[in-house]
């Protein structure tokens, strides 16, 4: 049976695998088969809308011209298709106008300006402030100077049900240059979408109504990330945030139309925050997680072999303790190889500490071994008086919630064998943990082998085991790539990182699992067979990842 036989519901289904967000898609192919199928094909056409640099390049400004094309495709030629896009994927966009000269095919007439202002005020309606008015007007005339941020802003107002929004942060340099311009239409559309989802006077339906997830992916020197997240945090249907690169400094604090957000607790809807490759103070964390009222996700990345100040395990769990009766899943990697600028003032901040008991709904926690239980392996400085423990830091069996399903421990030394034995009894006694079916031990290969666990934690049967042991081996190349910091695919690909959904989604998933090295399983119940060398197979999808080359400064020897 050929495709244009079968019925218009499978031809959709169909119709729908084809859409992808990275690379060229095979529904366009399909639109130039025959009427039938074009008629069908047609609404997916747009339903992912990309605009970013190359793949192969890894960042940079979306095109002026690929806006000016969509926006004439979908509020002029095709506007019943606006409504038809459900993910926009964007480059940097910018207040000001690409100095690169646009071909005159690709610059809006006189005539869709028009259009496109009134479009604007018919949509925003015209019982706005007096300000309001005048953020309006300002950009209607950014569009006309060929603004990409004024663009960007139209395309969302002109997309009602896009659920899906991934963008890159702004590109016109340092935020502390005082040159430097924010995205003042995007901003603007952000703030009028809260006003009008709240007001109970207005007539018109609030902008981006129907988002459900963003990944906001920021760039060096760019301080200003804040404003866009706290905006987003506030619209009533979002339930992920992700962060790339969060900045080390926020400019929040003088923002007087972030603060009412701000000191507003439990007002937002998100149930999921990501905040990968992170510089951000433990100020601006907690104030982000301080406004969700139904917290159920969250993951801390620091950026990869980077020294870390600022925020410290002990600033995550008092940012996460509000939401103890909610929070499913924990991701903490603050790389147990970082130097750690400042910790001997308080050296209890690098751990959770005995607190974590009292996270009540915890599922699912992946952490390092110095997060979670304060030992050193190697110590986070160079001095070689350090103890190999912090005085007072609890054991992992004095510290884990009951409620714990699975718990993944990452950059484990010798020190946690004899604590990882203690829990593994307790739990086959049947005295705690009841809940506890896997954990997950991801060991540095450089200084621990198969025969190091063998000594430490006795072998039990399948029938004697209530917990599953996975045991990991990571070299410190497995471990960069764990964290998520990507840089060349093969060669011939950037990839800034592997958390990237704007340039790494084909990479991602691949990149969740491998983190928690659940591809080397070693045994688990009962002891399996194992080469003293650990040397493991690793399927297709963890090879992809291996080929990915640090940068110099990372290739770091054993």
């Amino acid at each position: 049976m050929t495709l244009t036989n079968l019925p218009p519901e499978l031809q959709s289904k169909i119709c729908s695998y084809l859409v992808k967000s990275i690379g060229p898609s095979s529904i366009h192919a399909l639109l130039r088969t025959c009427k039938q199928l074009y008629a069908v094909a047609l609404p997916f056409s747009v339903q992912i809308f990309r605009n970013t640099a190359p793949i192969h390049i890894g960042r940079g400004p979306c095109s002026e011209a690929r806006n000016v094309q969509f926006l004439r495709y979908i509020l002029i030629s095709r506007p019943e298709l606006a409504r038809r896009v459900d993910t926009v994927i964007l480059g940097g966009f910018t207040t000001t106008r690409d100095r690169v000269k646009t071909p005159t095919a690709a610059t809006s007439t006189k005539e869709e300006l028009a259009l496109y202002q009134e479009f604007i005020i018919n949509a925003l309606g015209l019982q706005l402030s007096e300000v309001d008015l005048t953020r309006r007007d300002s950009w209607i005339a950014h569009l006309k100077e060929g603004s990409s941020d004024a663009q960007i802003s139209l395309i969302l107002l002109a997309c009602s049900g896009v659920r899906r929004l991934y963008f890159e942060d702004y590109q016109e340099g340092s935020s502390q240059n005082q040159l430097f311009k924010k995205p003042d239409c995007f901003i603007f559309l952000l703030e009028l979408a809260k006003a009008l989802s709240t007001s109970n006077t207005s007539e018109f339906d609030a902008p981006l109504r129907n988002l459900r997830h963003v990944q906001a992916q920021s760039h060096e020197n760019n301080d200003c990330g804040w404003e866009q997240a706290f905006r987003l945090m506030a619209l009533p249907q979002l339930k992920s945030y992700e962060s790339l690169d969060t900045t080390r400094r926020g400019n929040f604090a003088g923002d007087s139309t972030i603060l009412p957000l701000i000191t507003t607790p439990q007002s937002s809807s998100v149930r999921s925050i990501s905040l990968h490759q992170s510089l951000a103070p433990a100020a601006e964390v907690q104030a982000l997680l301080r406004v969700c009222k139904h917290l159920e996700k969250f993951e801390y990345i620091s950026p990869t072999f980077e020294p870390i100040s600022g925020i410290f395990a002990r600033d995550i769990m008092e940012a996460v303790l509000p939401h103890a009766d909610t929070l499913h899943h924990l991701h903490i990697n603050f790389s147990d190889e970082c130097k750690k600028i400042g910790w001997e003032d308080d050296p209890q901040r690098l751990y959770l500490g005995s607190e974590l008991v009292q996270m009540t709904a915890l599922r699912h926690l992946s952490i390092g071994m110095q997060s979670l239980i304060g030992k050193f392996d190697p110590a986070p400085t160079d001095e070689q008086d350090t103890p190999p423990q912090i005085e007072g830091a609890p054991r992992l069996i004095g510290c884990l919630p009951e409620s714990l399903v699975e718990l993944s421990i990452r950059d484990c030394g010798k020190g946690i064998l004899g604590q990882a034995k203690e829990l593994m009894e307790t739990i086959e006694k049947g005295e705690r943990f009841n809940n506890l079916r896997r954990i997950v031990l991801v060991f540095k290969a450089e200084i621990v082998n198969i025969r190091d666990i063998r000594q430490a934690i006795p072998a039990r049967t399948k029938e004697e085991g209530r917990c599953d042991l996975w045991v990991a081996f990571q070299h410190r190349e497995a471990r960069w790539v764990s964290s998520g910091r990507g840089h060349t695919f093969e060669g011939i690909r950037a990839i800034p990182s592997l958390c990237s959904r704007i340039f790494a989604d084909d990479l991602r998933k691949d990149w969740i699992d491998f983190r928690g090295g659940l591809a080397h399983k070693l045994y688990s119940k009962a002891f399996g067979p194992c080469s003293p060398a650990h040397v493991v197979d690793v399927d297709e999808r963890m090879k992809r990842l291996l080929l990915l080359k640090p940068p110099h400064e990372y290739q770091l020897d054993d």
